[in-house]
């Protein structure tokens, strides 16, 4: 499988976010309007201490636009954090159409089949985008076992938004646009996975706590058993690859902390170098 590991790509998404999680007041911002220019950043939530959370929600105030700045896709993943199911609750069911002909899919009907391995993400997440091969592999692994699904959700990095020169597209303005994003993203990239189009509105996104990317993993009974950590940091795909410091703190530490190939290793092991249930 192929291994990734962002210290061989030292892009400006890695040293953004690595700068956040280190809890500094200064960083390299694309923002800023100057590759390279330093800029003062506001003080950071405290995500070391769990948050309350009395209802999940499927619509907030951040849904339905474009992640224009640093500070506001900060505060999104702040808000959104404690709507994510954790391992062992039951995972809130959707109906979203596929990116390649419309048809309505559910969440529902798809685990009550075989696992389902749910990945959220976008065209402009780079992270993504550099991880593809080890999902891939994983997909061609365990593809006989589990649904592999993506559901496509708003750009990580838009054009006209938060580090457009990571992004490929600007951030899409109706259901039919993203839709359209969706099934180019499909071709271009050549993703093995069923894909599915959160609406425009970011209901699914919101309520999974999904953006930028996110995996998680649903059984045949509709209980989250994997469910990755908040992206970027806790995006950890397969062995190998770390984004930041890699340490779990506060309302992560409720997360999954092994990377989805170990779970997935666990969940279907080999007997003579074969994969069984």
């Amino acid at each position: 499988m192929r291994r990734v590991s962002f210290s061989a790509f030292p892009c400006p998404g890695f040293i953004l976010f690595s700068a956040l999680l280190s809890g500094g007041l200064v960083s390299y911002s694309q923002d800023s309007g100057a590759k390279g220019t330093q800029t003062a950043l506001k003080p950071l939530p405290d995500l070391t201490v769990a948050k309350s959370v009395s209802k999940a929600s499927d619509n907030d105030r951040f849904s339905g636009k474009i992640v224009a700045t640093r500070d506001m896709a900060w505060d999104m993943i702040d808000h959104r954090e404690g709507n994510a199911p954790r391992p062992g609750e039951m995972a809130p069911n959707f109906s979203l159409p596929r990116a390649d002909d419309g048809g309505v899919v559910s969440l529902k009907d798809l685990y009550l089949t075989k696992p389902v391995v749910l990945l959220f993400s976008s065209w402009g997440c780079d992270i993504f985008r550099e991880t593809l091969g080890g999902l891939q592999s994983l997909q061609t692994e365990y593809g006989d076992r589990a649904h592999f699904v993506m559901v496509y959700i708003r750009e990580a990095h838009p054009f006209d938004g938060f580090g457009g020169g990571l992004g490929r597209v600007k951030d899409p303005r109706t259901d039919e646009e993203r839709a359209a994003i969706a099934r180019k993203a499909h071709r271009q990239m050549r993703l093995p996975f069923l894909v599915l189009v959160d609406p425009i509105e970011d209901p699914t996104a919101t309520r999974w706590a999904g953006w930028p990317v996110r995996p998680f993993v649903i059984d045949t009974s509709g209980k989250v058993v994997y469910a990755g950590a908040q992206g970027p940091w806790g995006y950890r795909p397969y062995r190998g690859f770390l984004h930041g410091n890699g340490k779990l703190e506060g309302l992560d530490r409720e997360f999954s902390s092994e990377t989805l190939e170990e779970y997935l290793e666990k969940r279907f092991p080999k007997a003579n170098g074969k994969t069984v249930n």
